[in-house]
């Protein structure tokens, strides 16, 4: 039995013709006469009476109109089930270090959540290698790195922008090589953090080796200890761009041979469901408007 004969029935006995159910319907009367026929003969029972040239429900068909209904309310349901599913909601968990979520992320989130309110993000920041564990367990969704191009054959990854890299000093520095004063402190991330390495190696090309450090996973703690003249650090530029402009840092730019990239990465079985498709084609457009690197 095909659904749309008993739309059909359902559609004679709410107008009480074939003609004009035809004609609603765009159908020939023909049709309309075939299809009701077909459940006649289904159920070995007759839908209407006809009495001359008017129609009137049986008592089989009354009851078997009452059941339909239900049948075609969840028909309507399932029938539109795949353009409701096109639609963002549910919940995203995104990963990102702290200084993407600060400074690349604010603007994307903001007009996410303008365009999409019934989303849910869920942002977890943390090193970039333990970001990767977690989109490994299923703990996240996506997630953001800053790091050099690497290949992983269980990830995707989606390249947003190469990023600038910088020594920054404090405001009254006067050297030229951005090494810390007897006073000051080497402020260096997590040992994880690939920059931290790159920073490192620029140390020791000067033959400096740090006996006076500070280490912190947080690039806001290392920009509050440059403000206050504590020590210098390795940083990407977009985290203190502001702070060189406006004179509150001294900033160098010193890129290693080694380039580094903001990025995507997502499970290669990750499905991008309609909400987490959109946030990450939201990120593409929008980092196209993040500074040039000079």
């Amino acid at each position: 039995m095909e659904i749309k004969n008993f739309k059909t029935f359902k559609r004679v006995a709410e107008v009480g013709s074939f003609t004009k159910a035809a004609q609603q319907l765009g159908y020939a009367q023909s049709t309309v006469t075939f299809q009701i026929q077909a459940i006649e003969d289904y159920y070995g029972k007759p839908l209407f009476n006809r009495i001359g040239k008017t129609i009137e429900i049986t008592q089989f068909g009354q009851s078997l109109l009452e059941h339909i209904g239900s049948l075609l309310n969840t028909y309507d349901i399932i029938e539109k089930y795949s353009t409701s599913e096109n639609k963002p909601r549910g919940t995203i968990k995104i990963g990102a270090p702290e200084s993407l979520l600060m400074y690349r992320l604010r603007d994307i989130i903001k007009i996410y959540k303008s365009a999409y309110p019934d989303v849910e993000l869920i942002i977890i920041t943390d090193q970039c290698c333990h970001l990767r564990e977690k989109l490994s367990t299923g703990d996240l969704d996506i997630s953001f790195l800053v790091q050099p191009k690497y290949t992983y054959s269980h990830l995707n990854t989606l390249y947003l922008k190469q990023e600038a890299m910088c020594l920054t000093a404090p405001f009254d520095y006067e050297g030229e090589d951005y090494l810390p004063s007897d006073s000051q402190m080497v402020l260096f991330t997590e040992k994880e953090c690939t920059y931290r390495e790159v920073f490192s190696s620029y140390l020791q090309s000067h033959d400096f080796y740090p006996t006076n450090s500070l280490e912190t996973g947080s690039v806001e703690a290392i920009k509050k200890y440059i403000e206050y003249g504590l020590g210098i650090s390795y940083l990407p530029y977009y985290s203190v761009a502001e702070e060189g402009r406006c004179g509150k840092f001294k900033i160098k730019r010193w890129d290693s041979p080694i380039t580094f990239y903001t990025q995507i990465i997502y499970h290669k079985n990750k499905w991008l469901n309609p909400a987490l498709q959109a946030f990450v084609d939201l990120c593409v457009q929008e980092s196209k408007k993040w500074e040039v690197i000079d």
